[in-house]
């Protein structure tokens, strides 16, 4: 019971541990009033926001400074920063608020508040939710998308059929798991179906 009891420390630990980091925070701002954060929002410098190199897009982080012990909570929704020891930027709002805007930099750490289950993003990417949708064509000749259909079944596929318009039919093949990805795309290759549209997906369970 020891043993275990001092495993279980030991893994909350790591789990504490990965959950926070420490290093500098910077801030950025965009020139055009379009512009776009990696997650396909558009960037607003008076919003609590920031960029992470790797968090989920939607995690809500605590940012505490280490000169003044101010505190604030930011969601991320951009990738960044890449430079040596800076870990997150924020705003400018973000940057005021945490009394560093005319420094430009300041020692941080940065705690995990929450993790969405789905990264909140305007894009879906594969690499983040683990899931692709594998788009073969669409066609407006229904005889033609019948044969496809028919093609990707007999290679031990379920592709499905989607009307996208009154005379086209989208022939994809769904709910990807991203361990299957390669085998997909060999079994289409095999039928002579090259570079299919691979898409990222959301999970069909959540």
């Amino acid at each position: 019971m020891k043993k275990l009891s001092l495993l279980l420390f030991f893994l909350l630990s790591a789990v504490l541990l990965c959950a926070s980091q420490q290093g500098l925070a910077s801030w950025y701002t965009c020139d055009r009033p379009d512009a776009l954060t990696a997650n396909g929002e558009i960037f607003d410098s008076s919003a609590l926001t920031a960029a992470h190199r790797d968090l989920t897009f939607g995690t809500i982080v605590r940012v505490t400074s280490s000169s003044n012990g101010k505190s604030i909570e930011v969601r991320i929704n951009d990738r960044g920063p890449y430079v040596a020891g800076r870990i997150i930027d924020l705003t400018p709002e973000g940057a005021r608020q945490l009394g560093f805007y005319e420094e430009g930099i300041t020692p941080v750490t940065v705690e995990v508040i929450s993790t969405p289950a789905q990264p909140e993003s305007e894009y879906v990417r594969g690499e983040e939710t683990g899931w692709y949708t594998v788009q073969i064509g669409s066609y407006t000749n229904t005889a033609n998308a019948w044969t496809v259909y028919e093609n990707i079944r007999s290679a031990g596929l379920k592709p499905t059929a989607e009307i996208i318009s009154d005379s086209m039919l989208r022939i994809s093949v769904g709910n990807v798991q991203a361990y299957r990805l390669q085998s997909v795309l060999d079994s289409l290759a095999g039928i002579g179906i090259q570079e299919p549209l691979v898409r990222g997906a959301r999970s069909p369970y959540l």
